[in-house]
């Protein structure tokens, strides 16, 4: 309820006001009554009313001249001043004190509840308004962080051209730069973002990037070296002060960074750093840093990258670039024909040449390297997509190997993607050919366990198979480790020893059952392979017998 104090010098007329206003219906209560100007302003200092009722004419002092002290005291209580002359003087005073009313005697109670609605009605809409005002200071203080964010933000990406307004916002948000002196800025961001947080969901994303933010911030005031805040996701920017814009400097904070990080579920970070620049121009160190953390593509995780460690791309000889780029199309040929092949080694010492002449720091871009490895993997699935039937497993990891070279965030960790790959379909065809291959070598034996008696040859081995006497040689050696015809022979020794063992035939007969010419030629032929003749051979079994 609303308090209000009366003044007058005539009690019949603080009576009837105290008595006749309906005070309880107006939400008002009478907390004071004063016959005179010095005990008004007494009752007004001491019980800070909302309002006071006053005649203008009252003795020691008049109710203009409490009007004014209150105002001096800074004491917001609503004035209503009570005039027994209509004088335009009165009312220019009246003006001057901010009367909230002007009310001439003889006094009309319908024109004072008139007038005491209209001061409660003020008061309430001043009260909802502070109530507003403290509201939004409040919400200001709160919101005091990301205001200062905001304005770090805009900062870094279009910089500041007036250095008045650029002071009173490094003042207004406190922080740690003259804008005399120079800064540095560096960009971090976490590695394998995507596969360790991303797919987890808001609430983990919002987690890892508050966490690391914190991190950051703690390290960096433990040394007084700067800021850091987030323009968005896994993009954590460094402002370092003058004093630390340096190597020497920085190290020991990268490092206390990564220790924290480490022990909070071994989280690595990559880091780029600018040049040093006033801070009116912080945009311009913060491109070079996000240009910096950008070559962990070619360095890897864990990496700390100054923007002057890189060189220009410019720089390097073209013709240098055109061999290159002939080299790699000529071990992408190479590589396509040892996987059809089925070579699944050669194919990787073909791949580690054409990684190494990919990864070479500035040689290429990241859109070509991409670009490279995409063509690489595509070409190598289209020839197995052309010669065979689906193929489940291969079309798998297809699919895996595509999304890991668009996602990769470093060369490295495409490389192992790519090469599961190629070496998946280059074991394809070795399974398939060792399969085809062992299917061939057994029909060749069955065709020479039926004929081995009869002088057959390469030709009619190689007809009975419907493949050329090279191709089955360089199979059947390859797969068996003896030629064919060693394989020919083999069989004639082992057929040649059972009868010799166990049958009285004369060696001339075996010879001849064995599609031999003459008995010369394989007493010969059996010596050079077991190292003794025939009747050697037979007679140590005659005698164990």
């Amino acid at each position: 309820m609303l308090t209000v104090v009366l003044a007058d010098d005539d009690c019949l007329v603080t009576e009837i006001l105290n008595d006749t206003i309906p005070w309880h219906d107006l939400g008002i209560q009478v907390v004071g009554i004063a016959d005179h100007g010095r005990k008004a302003l007494d009752l007004c200092l001491e019980l800070r009313p909302d309002i006071l009722v006053t005649d203008i004419q009252m003795p020691f002092c008049n109710g203009l001249e409490v009007a004014m002290e209150l105002m001096e005291h800074d004491i917001p209580t609503k004035i209503i001043l009570i005039s027994g002359v209509q004088d335009f003087n009165y009312a220019r005073l009246a003006l001057n004190v901010k009367a909230t009313g002007y009310i001439l005697k003889p006094i009309q109670l319908k024109e004072v509840t008139s007038v005491l609605k209209k001061a409660r009605d003020t008061i309430e809409m001043e009260f909802q308004r502070e109530q507003v005002i403290q509201r939004l200071t409040s919400q200001l203080s709160e919101n005091m962080s990301l205001m200062r964010d905001k304005f770090l933000t805009n900062l870094i990406f279009d910089g500041m051209e007036s250095n008045d307004e650029l002071q009173e916002r490094l003042v207004y948000f406190d922080l740690p730069f003259q804008i005399s002196e120079d800064i540095t800025v560096a960009v971090a961001k976490m590695d394998e973002y995507e596969q360790r947080v991303r797919k987890e969901g808001v609430e983990r994303v919002q987690f890892f990037n508050f966490s690391i933010k914190n991190i950051i911030e703690q390290t960096l005031n433990n040394f007084q070296a700067g800021i850091c805040f987030s323009t968005k996701d896994n993009e954590f920017v460094i402002i370092f002060g003058e004093e630390y814009g340096y190597e020497d400097k920085m190290t020991p904070i990268f490092e206390g960074i990564e220790q924290l990080l480490i022990g909070f579920e071994g989280i690595s970070l990559s880091i780029g750093i600018g040049n040093c620049v006033s801070v009116k121009t912080a945009n311009l160190s913060y491109r070079c840093a996000c240009n910096a953390v950008s070559y962990k593509f070619y360095t890897g995780n864990n990496s700390i990258i100054h923007i002057n460690d890189i060189i220009d791309s410019n720089t390097i000889d073209k013709m240098s670039d055109l061999n290159h780029n002939a080299r790699l199309n000529e071990l992408q040929k190479f590589l396509l024909v040892e996987i059809k092949l089925g070579e699944s080694m050669k194919t990787m010492a073909l791949f580690e040449e054409y990684y190494a002449l990919l990864s070479k720091v500035n040689q290429f871009s990241q859109e070509y390297i991409r670009g490279r490895f995409l063509e690489l993997v595509i070409d190598a699935h289209r020839e197995i997509c052309e010669t065979e039937d689906e193929v489940e497993e291969v079309n798998a990891t297809y699919m895996i190997s595509l999304q890991a070279i668009m996602r990769g965030e470093s060369i490295s960790a495409i490389k192992p993607h790519a090469s599961k790959m190629l070496i998946c379909i280059a074991d394809y065809y070795s399974a398939k050919y060792n399969k085809k291959h062992n299917n061939l070598v057994e029909r060749i034996k069955r065709y020479v366990n039926r004929n081995f008696k009869e002088n057959i040859s390469l030709a009619e081995i190689a007809s009975e198979v419907f493949m050329s006497p090279t191709y089955i040689c360089a199979v059947f050696k390859r797969e068996t480790g003896q030629t064919i015809n060693e394989y020919i022979i083999e069989m004639k020794m082992n057929d040649a020893k059972k009868m010799l063992a166990s049958t009285k035939m004369k060696i001339m007969d075996i010879s001849e059952d064995l599609g031999y010419e003459n008995s010369q030629y394989f007493s010969y032929s059996f010596k050079k392979y077991l190292g003794e003749t025939p009747q050697q051979y037979r007679n140590r079994f005659t005698q164990k017998a």
